[in-house]
């Protein structure tokens, strides 16, 4: 077996053992199989990303058959695993942050009752993006992004007993249904077209990206994959399931925006790449989508209340850069801002993880402040994963989301058109409305006094006090919590991600300081899968300009945050239309409500009313009303008496004769 087989089957197996046996193991045993199948593929990832580093680009790509699928005639499709540079970088983004999580999740979920289900569906989720990732041929991404989409709807609806979780998981089931029949229709294209479903050559025949030219039908596959990633990856017009999403637990969040669900769609654009290639319109589509994304999902985040709902709308706006930056023929830049992502986005959600875990599942913003003084860990770590999403240097959102900036301007500067300076200056105010709602949040959270109700702030004193307490005084006081830092547990995958958002970026492009511009060590690793695209180099005048602006509007954002929340956060109510509008979210779910949802349901209950009121039942009760009256009638005819069956044969008999008569 091959070393992708084994990442493979760790978690799967991770999954089968705590499927079967995890309600009657205890916690510790649930842990020792989660974390040690999540951990284990990490190890083996790892061993193979080094197997690929700094290897030659003719040998930096294994791909190896495990198993034949389907053998008809000609054709064959086997199960195989791809080891390239790309696979290799997401697969240790994938159990990497994925092993942190489920570390996390053990103080996290520590006292719920579905502790070992929740890790169940950890390691699935796991081992179906990692199959997703490895596969390479397109049915096999097909079933590892439809496992994914099952993945998120079993934890997402985690608490099954609360409705909004259960209508938030329907909710992401649905619209990424919607996704995968648009992948499945590309597939069909694909197969038609090409004759196979494998990415690349081999001796079952030539590949599906070795065919790749242009045509209208490459363009209606890429656009096809292309709605497959705006439902996987929440960009307009399919966006609106992820929000919601945050109806699961905290670590469920993290996992889904920072390791692997929203990252899908930006792999399979970077995997399909040289189909893309041949269609301009695609690429054009996937960063237009991407930037109108990228600041639509900003201005919305900027009026959040709800700290999870804010890093999702974030994470929503993130990706949109990422596809930005793929639409401009940077892949690499693409794949790099996931990477990046990866680190502070979810250091983002464990650290806001970590302080609704102090506030008793508080989640509003208004009912927080001052924990400053009493989580101090959390606080700066929340900080610096700030400051990396707000692209302030040297922090890693600084070099990802930098390059992706300079390659649109260089786009535009070298005759690529209008649209690639408006997509820059969008991506330019994205970058200030970013470090605006993110220092929004910080202060909100950290700053000045606590604003909420619940809680009471633990000191020495009251620990001693609690320590000298009855049971009985302690069950009266069972309403009470304290405002606590995290447990280790927690609290050491934050400062590991907190360094990872410090250094992360450092393998990046350092173009902007001249004589180092060679240094780009992650674009090297990645260049034997890239090497047959062409990517417009800004020259240094235009990536100072583009650094310039974006790290001074970010600035300014801290800075207006700063100056409007430095004291605490202070909602008041704005009747304003414009502010109400970008509050209530531009009314997309009321819009898609009346528009789809209504009409949609008049559809079925008039259905329900006619065909199943009117037609069905009244129906069969018109076939009953029919039988019951045909054999009212021939009960008439059984009187019992000789007389009237003598009567009517004689009837029976002049009808006969009469027939006869007038035949003949």
């Amino acid at each position: 077996m091959t070393i992708l087989t084994w990442v493979l089957l760790m978690p799967l197996l991770g999954f089968i053992i705590l499927g079967l046996t995890g309600r009657a193991l205890s916690r510790t045993g649930v842990l020792i199989i989660a974390w040690g199948a999540c951990g284990l593929a990490f190890l083996f990832a790892t061993v193979a990303f080094f197997s690929v580093l700094g290897a030659p680009p003719d040998s930096a790509r294994i791909d190896t058959m495990v198993y034949t699928w389907v053998t008809s005639g000609d054709f064959q499709l086997s199960f195989g695993l791809l080891l390239d540079p790309l696979s290799a970088t997401m697969l240790m983004v994938i159990t990497g942050v994925g092993f942190l999580i489920h570390l996390y999740s053990a103080g996290y979920m520590e006292d719920d009752p579905g502790f070992w289900r929740f890790f169940c569906f950890f390691n699935f989720f796991i081992f179906a993006m990692a199959l997703l990732v490895s596969a390479d041929n397109f049915l096999f991404l097909l079933i590892g992004w439809a496992l994914v989409g099952l993945a998120s709807f079993l934890l997402i609806g985690f608490w099954c007993q609360r409705r909004p979780a259960v209508a938030a998981a329907q909710k992401a089931l649905v619209i990424n249904v919607i996704g995968d029949f648009g992948l499945m229709l590309a597939i069909f294209l694909i197969f038609t077209h090409y004759g196979t479903l494998n990415y690349f050559s081999n001796d079952l025949g030539v590949g599906v990206f070795d065919q790749a030219a242009p045509g209208s039908i490459t363009t209606a596959i890429c656009l096809l994959l292309f709605l497959a990633c705006t439902a996987k990856s929440a960009q307009l017009p399919l966006y609106m399931w992820l929000p919601d999403a945050m109806e699961g637990p905290t670590p469920v969040s993290a996992l889904i925006h920072a390791a692997t669900m929203v990252t899908a769609g930006v792999y399979l654009v970077a995997r399909a790449h040289p189909l893309f290639e041949q269609s301009h319109l695609a690429l054009n589509v996937v960063a237009v989508i991407g930037g109108v994304t990228a600041l639509f999902a900003a201005t919305i985040a900027v009026f959040q209340l709800d700290i999870k709902r804010v890093l999702a709308y974030s994470t929503i706006s993130q990706l949109g850069y990422m596809f930005m930056g793929e639409g401009v023929h940077n892949y690499t830049a693409g794949i790099f801002h996931l990477t990046t992502h990866a680190y502070f986005k979810a250091l983002l959600f464990l650290s806001a993880g970590a302080v609704i875990h102090a506030l008793n599942g508080e989640q509003d913003m208004r009912e927080m402040g001052g924990l400053r003084k009493r989580m101090h860990i959390t606080f700066w770590t929340f900080l610096i994963a700030a400051l990396a999403i707000s692209g302030i240097p040297p922090f890693a959102g600084f070099w990802s989301k930098d390059e992706i900036l300079s390659s649109l301007l260089a786009q535009g500067a070298s005759g690529g058109g209008r649209l690639f300076y408006v997509l820059w200056a969008i991506g330019l105010v994205t970058a200030g409305l970013t470090a605006f709602y993110m220092f929004r949040l910080v202060f909100a959270i950290f700053a000045d006094n606590y604003r909420g109700t619940g809680p009471v702030s633990r000191t020495r004193e009251d620990q001693e006090d609690e320590e000298e307490e009855a049971p009985a005084r302690r069950r009266a006081q069972a309403g009470r919590f304290y405002i606590h830092e995290a447990p280790g547990i927690m609290t050491i995958p934050l400062i590991i991600l907190a360094g990872l958002s410090v250094v992360g970026g450092l393998v990046g492009s350092f173009g902007i300081f001249g004589i180092f511009a060679a240094w780009h060590p992650f674009a090297n690793f990645l260049s034997p899968v890239f090497m047959d695209v062409t990517i417009r180099e800004a020259s240094l005048r235009l990536q100072w300009l583009s650094t310039g602006l974006s790290v001074g509007l970010g600035l300014l954002g801290i800075l207006v945050a700063w100056r409007l929340y430095r004291r605490g956060f202070q909602y008041k109510e704005n009747k304003n239309e414009l502010y109400q509008l970008v509050m209530h979210k531009y009314y997309v779910d009321e819009i898609l409500t009346a528009l789809l949802i209504q009409p949609l349901l008049w559809i079925g209950r008039t259905a329900d009313r006619l065909l199943e009121g009117d037609m069905l039942d009244g129906g069969s009760r018109g076939v009953g009303w029919l039988l019951r009256g045909t054999s009212a009638l021939l009960r008439r005819l059984q009187t019992g008496y000789m007389r009237n069956y003598a009567l009517a044969i004689l009837f029976g008999v002049v009808l006969i004769i009469v027939y006869y008569v007038v035949r003949g």
